[in-house]
Parts: C-alpha cells; sequence; structure tokens
C-alpha cells in the first residue's frame, strides 16, 4: 500500500486489534458484541482498544468526524467492520479466544479493508442535503451556495427533483414530501437547505447560520418573540426523503426577517467560512452557534451563551473586554468606556465560573445595574451583536431598522415602552 495510505492501514490495524472470538478472560470493561451467524462467527468489539482505535481515526480521518461524540464514531466503526468482514475469507474458528483478529488476518486481506475504508465516509466526506423549515423569514431574493441555500418556498420543488416530481412537493408545507401527506403541516415562509455529510455536521451549520441571521433584528427586536407555533424536526435526502422528529429551528420572532439582495454579500463570506479550514473562519462560526443559543426568550439564559460567543471569537477575557470597547463604545455612548465594559465582563464570571446559579444572583448584577442605571444583560446582548457583526462580517451584514420606529418615535418622552 502506497505510505500515504498509511494511516487508513493503522486504523485497520487497531481496528482489529480491539475484536476477539469472544470477551477475553479476565476482560472486565464494556464493548460491542456482533453476531454473524451466516458466516458462522461472532464478533467482540473490547471497549479500550475500540477507543484507541476512534481517538486515532478521528485525529487522522475525515475532519467532520470530530463533530461526532467518540461513541458515535465507536459505532460507526463497528458498522464499518461487521459489514465488511463478510468480504474476507478468513476462518475465524481457528482464531484463539484470547487473540485479536489483527493476529489471524493476513497482510492482503489489511490492504483489502483499509482500501473500503479509504472509501467509506469514515475517510472521505459525502455531502448529503438536510432541509430546515423556516417560519420566520421571508426571502425576496433566493441565495444559493455549496453550503447552504436560502430559498421561497415557490422555488423549492426544481432543488427536489432528483428525489421527487415538482409537482408531488407542498412547498409551504413541512414535511413538504408526498409521502409525509398525511403529517399535520405547518405553513413555512423560507426553506434552509445545508449540505453536510452527517446530520450533526448539518445541525452545527444551520446553527451558525441562523445564529448570523439573529444579528439582522434591531436589538429591540431580537428577543421579541410571540406564542407562535414553530415548525418543528427537518428532512434529509440520501438515496431517499427522511423526516426527523426535533426542536423548531427557531425562536417565533415576532416580525419576519427579510432576506434581499443586498444580503448576498454577508451571506457568501458565511459559506465559504463554513468550508473553511482556518483558525480564524472556525472561531467565527463557533462564536455565530454560540450566538445562536443565546436566541432564546429567558434573559438570564442568554447570558452563559453570549460569553462563550466573545470567548469563541477572541479567545481570552482581555481581547474580548477590548473589543467590546471597540465596537460598540459609539453604540452605547460615550460612557461606555473601558472600566464598564470591565464590568460588564464580570458577568461571565457570575455565571460560568460559579459566581451564582442564576445572574439575577450575582452582585455584580446589581452593582452594575447600580452604577449605571441600565440592564446588564441587555448591554452584553447588544456588546455581542457588534462584535460579532464587526469582527465576522466587516459591516456587510446591516442591522435591520427598527419596524416601528415612526410609532416610537411619535411617543419618545411621553412615557416607557416596555
Amino acid at each position: 500500500m502506497h505510505e500515504s495510505n498509511a494511516p487508513v492501514l493503522q486504523a485497520i490495524e487497531l481496528l482489529l486489534r480491539s475484536m476477539f472470538r469472544s470477551k477475553r478472560v479476565g476482560s472486565v470493561d464494556g464493548g460491542y458484541q456482533v453476531s454473524k451467524p451466516h458466516i458462522g462467527t461472532e464478533i467482540y468489539f473490547e471497549a479500550g482498544a475500540l477507543l484507541e482505535a476512534a481517538l486515532f481515526i478521528r485525529r487522522e480521518a475525515s475532519p467532520h468526524l470530530r463533530s461526532l461524540s467518540v461513541q458515535d464514531l465507536q459505532r460507526m466503526l463497528v458498522n464499518f467492520m461487521r459489514e465488511e468482514i463478510e468480504s474476507l475469507r478468513f476462518n475465524s474458528w481457528g482464531l484463539p479466544d484470547n487473540a485479536s483478529f489483527a493476529d489471524h488476518i493476513n497482510a492482503s486481506e489489511k490492504i483489502q479493508l483499509a482500501e473500503a475504508m479509504k472509501r467509506s465516509p469514515i475517510f472521505v466526506t459525502v455531502n448529503d442535503l438536510f432541509l430546515y423549515p423556516i417560519k420566520i423569514a421571508k426571502v425576496e431574493a433566493s441565495f444559493r451556495s455549496q453550503s447552504f441555500f436560502l430559498l421561497p418556498p415557490e422555488e423549492l420543488a426544481k432543488e427536489l427533483m432528483q428525489w421527487y416530481d415538482p409537482d408531488e412537493i407542498r412547498p409551504n408545507c413541512h414535511p413538504p414530501t408526498p409521502m409525509h401527506a398525511g403529517m399535520p403541516s405547518a405553513d413555512i415562509s423560507c426553506w434552509l437547505r445545508v449540505r453536510a455529510p452527517l446530520a450533526e455536521v448539518a445541525l452545527r451549520n444551520r446553527n451558525a447560520i441562523l445564529g448570523a441571521c439573529a444579528l439582522l433584528p434591531h436589538p429591540l427586536q431580537r428577543y421579541c418573540f410571540s406564542i407562535a407555533t414553530m415548525p418543528k424536526g427537518y428532512m434529509s435526502f440520501k438515496s431517499r426523503a427522511t423526516f426527523h422528529s426535533g426542536d423548531a429551528s427557531t425562536p417565533a420572532l415576532s416580525e419576519y426577517l427579510e432576506i434581499a439582495t443586498v444580503d448576498h454579500l454577508w451571506l457568501s463570506a458565511l459559506a465559504e467560512k463554513l468550508n473553511s479550514d482556518s483558525k480564524r473562519d472556525r472561531k467565527s462560526v463557533l462564536a455565530l452557534q454560540y450566538f445562536f443559543r443565546a436566541w432564546v426568550k429567558d434573559p438570564a439564559a442568554r447570558v452563559a451563551p453570549l460569553c462563550g460567543a466573545l470567548d469563541a471569537l477572541f479567545g481570552d477575557k482581555e481581547a474580548a473586554t477590548q473589543a467590546m470597547v471597540d465596537a460598540v463604545g459609539t453604540q452605547l455612548g460615550p460612557e461606555f468606556d473601558e472600566a464598564r465594559a470591565r464590568k460588564l465582563a464580570k458577568l461571565r464570571a457570575g455565571v460560568i465560573h460559579g459566581g451564582a446559579p442564576n445572574i439575577y444572583e450575582a452582585s455584580i448584577y446589581h452593582k452594575y445595574y447600580t452604577d449605571y442605571r441600565c440592564d446588564p444583560i441587555r448591554d452584553l446582548e447588544l456588546a455581542t451583536a457588534r462584535c460579532l457583526q464587526h469582527e465576522i462580517f466587516g459591516g456587510t451584514l446591516i442591522e435591520r431598522g427598527h419596524p416601528y420606529a415612526d410609532f416610537l418615535g411619535q411617543y419618545a418622552g411621553v412615557g416607557a415602552i416596555l
């Protein structure tokens, strides 16, 4: 086998060393057991050795495997070997109970397994299509890229022609496919399609995309939610369409987000970042995922993911504090100086480092309100949003104005509107 294939061959060697005909004498760890009655053998995967194989493969194989838990990767390896073991010609009956398969399978068969693994999703990234229903956005100008698309319902059918005739698709319903026509459906105003090798990767990318979309609303509208029911679950399209149950993709934002041509610039930049291996781009994507997690109704629940977004983007507290000053000083006024930013950054310690189980119980929450007469959570929300807008998109992502700005201006100074 070529030298460049050495990691694949080593992966097979480690995997075979985890495989035995039965549980070894004196072994106390757990493991997997696979029966193959039609070829007259059983395979026991010893947990410790299988873990070594999984950790090696997680490091050396396709990068998308890092989105899987180690347990999921172990199951993936067991399933791979369960399928491929039938192609080998070895006689498992001659294998002593305490000897691993690695000592019994010859070199040519190991190369055969390595070639099969090299062609498998373990080492090859094969992108499938994952479709998420969105009810809080309207697409005035559809966006398409290799990573994802955002489309109005009327353009969905032609994207699914590989699986269905256009007239079979119900583009305004979720699920949109004919085989799910009997299920309760939800009205959809926008479809998000993500291409990814695994559902876990697709979910991660979906969160980053929607985290970026969460930067669009006016700060007073970003966390203004309605009681509307959002569609849950998603679709995957491989050899066939499959519906997967799950949570709603977005919160119930009270006003529609409009995706227009002006948004294509930052959407294109985001599409490139999702496929990038650069450290800076990976940090940006992670920060957007954290910001998406903060898009929830409970203000106290937003604090930890907002702090996580700043940490992911800047790497350390000092850099995040200075960036906060630079990015939002003009937005919150000249009084938002470094001292105030540092007090705001202490909210992080108040939650993440166990200062208080609830941010409202942390002393810094009361002190910040006392000193500045402002809600520190709202300031943190605005500060984080400004940092992400500036550092990730460089001004191409344009925050929307308040949809009722004229009305609010009419009554400014008359009384508080909460």
